[in-house]
C-alpha cells in the first residue's frame, strides 16, 4: 500500500474533526494535511453571548497547531483560491499548488451580505457570523446602550442558521431586561421561517407551541414569511412595504459556498455547495469529499420565501467522521463504505435565552422522525454552559 496524502481544507468543527479522526485511524502511515487562513479554532455557538462582554476570545478558541504538530499532521496557514481537479491540487494565495491524493472540503460557508441591500457589517446591520462579526457587534451594543431604542433581530431570505438568529433574539431580550431597558427597545424577530419554530428543517416537536410561547412571554413581536428588501441606517424595509424602525439591527444572511469552490467548474452547484454521496463522496470525483457547510442539503418543502437548512457543529463532526472512515476504508482497499444520510443524522440542539431554553432531540435532522421533543427550562440554559467548557475542553486537548 503506497503512502497516500489527504488534505482536509478548513479546521473548524468539519476540518478539525476529520483531521483528528483521520489521524485516529490511519496513525502516520499516511500524510494529512491541513490548510486554513487561521490557526484559531472559536467555538461559534458561544459568540451569542461575546456582544454582551459575556465571553473573550481566549475563552471560546484554542489554537490548533500544537494538537496538529504532536499527531504529526502538517498544518498551512493560507488561504485557499481553487483547486485544479485533474492535477489533484489545491491551489493557494501563498503556499502555492498542494497535492493531495484524497481531498476532504470542510470550507465552511461564504456570508452572502450583497443578497440584501445595506445588509452586513460593513453596511447597515451587525452580525455574529465570526469572530471579527461579533466584536462589531459588541461596540455596537456598547453605544446602544447610552443610546437605546428599537430593536430589529432575524434571518434574511434564504438564511439556514436559524438557531443562532432566536438565541442572541432571547440573549438579548434578557440583557435589555438586566438593564431596565424593556419599555425604550421594543424588540422584533424577522424572519423568512413560514412560523417560529421552523428552523429550516420544517419544525421539530412541540417547536413552535413553545417558541410562540416565548414570544409572548418575553412580549416580542414578530413577522414570519418575510422578506427583507432593504436594511437602512434606521430600520428593516420589508417586501410588504413594511419598514421596521431600529436602533440596533443584527441579521443572519444567507449563506453559499467559499469562493474556492465557485471558482472551480465542475466542484459545486451554481452557489457553491458540493454535492455528495451518503457517504460525503463527491459525485463524479471519488477522492474528494466533503463535511460541513460546504455541502448541498436540499431545502425541506416549499416555503413560501427561501429557507436554508442549518448544518451545524454536531451534523458537521457526524459527516467529518463519516467521510473520514471512507478515506481510511479506501487507502486500505476496502469495499464496504460508512452510509450516514444527512436526514437521518441525529437533532441534538440547546438553545439558550439568557436564563432558561430549550432542549430540542430528535432522531432524525429531517423528517420521518420516530422520536422528537423539546424541553423547556432553567435547566437548558445550564446543560448549555456545561456543554460549552466539556467541548472545549475534550477538542482543545485533540479528543474529538
Amino acid at each position: 500500500m503506497s503512502r497516500k496524502r489527504i488534505v482536509i481544507v478548513g479546521t473548524s468543527f468539519a476540518g478539525y474533526t476529520g483531521a483528528i479522526e483521520l489521524h485516529g485511524l490511519l496513525g502516520s502511515e499516511h500524510d494529512i494535511v491541513v490548510v486554513a487562513k487561521s490557526h484559531e479554532f472559536v467555538f461559534i455557538p458561544s459568540l451569542i453571548w461575546y456582544p454582551f462582554g459575556l465571553r473573550d476570545q481566549k475563552d471560546i478558541s484554542f489554537d490548533v497547531r500544537p494538537i496538529y504538530a504532536e499527531r504529526g499532521i502538517q498544518f498551512i496557514e493560507t488561504s485557499a483560491t481553487g483547486f485544479d481537479l485533474d492535477r489533484r491540487q489545491v491551489l493557494t494565495d501563498t503556499a502555492g499548488p498542494i497535492a493531495y491524493d484524497y481531498l476532504l472540503i470542510a470550507t465552511g460557508p461564504k456570508i452572502d451580505f450583497d443578497s440584501v441591500p445595506g445588509l452586513g457589517p460593513e453596511k447597515n446591520s451587525l452580525s455574529i457570523c465570526n469572530i471579527d462579526h461579533a466584536g462589531q457587534t459588541r461596540r455596537a451594543w456598547e453605544h446602544f446602550l447610552t443610546d437605546p431604542g428599537p430593536v430589529v433581530i432575524g434571518a434574511a431570505q434564504g438564511a439556514a442558521c436559524f438557531g443562532a438568529a432566536y438565541e442572541f433574539l432571547f440573549n438579548l431580550r434578557y440583557q435589555l431586561k438586566k438593564h431596565h431597558l424593556l419599555e425604550k427597545s421594543p424588540v422584533t424577530y424577522v424572519t423568512a421561517e413560514p412560523f417560529l419554530g421552523h428552523f429550516g428543517i420544517g419544525g421539530l416537536g412541540n417547536g413552535r407551541q413553545m417558541s410562540e410561547f416565548f414570544f409572548k412571554t418575553y412580549g416580542i413581536a414578530s413577522r414570519t414569511s418575510a422578506t427583507i428588501k432593504e436594511v437602512q441606517p434606521d430600520g428593516v424595509l420589508l417586501e410588504s412595504g413594511e419598514k421596521l424602525p431600529s436602533k440596533f439591527t443584527m441579521i443572519i444572511p444567507r449563506f453559499l459556498g467559499v469562493d474556492a469552490v465557485r471558482n472551480t467548474p465542475g466542484l459545486g452547484n451554481a452557489n457553491g455547495f458540493i454535492e455528495v454521496n451518503d457517504g460525503y463522496q463527491h459525485l463524479t470525483r471519488p477522492e474528494i469529499y466533503a463535511a460541513g457547510v460546504a455541502i448541498f442539503v436540499a431545502p425541506v418543502g416549499g416555503t413560501p420565501v427561501p429557507c436554508g437548512v442549518p448544518k451545524t457543529g454536531y451534523p458537521s463532526e457526524v459527516m467529518a467522521k463519516t467521510a473520514a472512515a471512507n478515506i481510511a476504508a479506501d487507502i486500505r482497499g476496502e469495499t464496504e463504505h460508512r452510509s450516514m444520510p444527512f436526514s437521518m443524522i441525529h437533532a441534538y440542539c440547546i438553545m439558550d435565552t439568557g436564563d432558561m431554553g430549550m432542549m430540542i432531540v430528535g432522531d432524525h435532522m429531517l423528517e420521518p422522525r420516530h422520536l422528537q421533543f423539546i424541553i423547556p427550562g432553567p435547566q437548558a440554559h445550564w446543560a448549555k454552559l456545561a456543554f460549552e467548557k466539556y467541548f472545549l475542553a475534550t477538542r482543545g486537548h485533540g479528543k474529538v
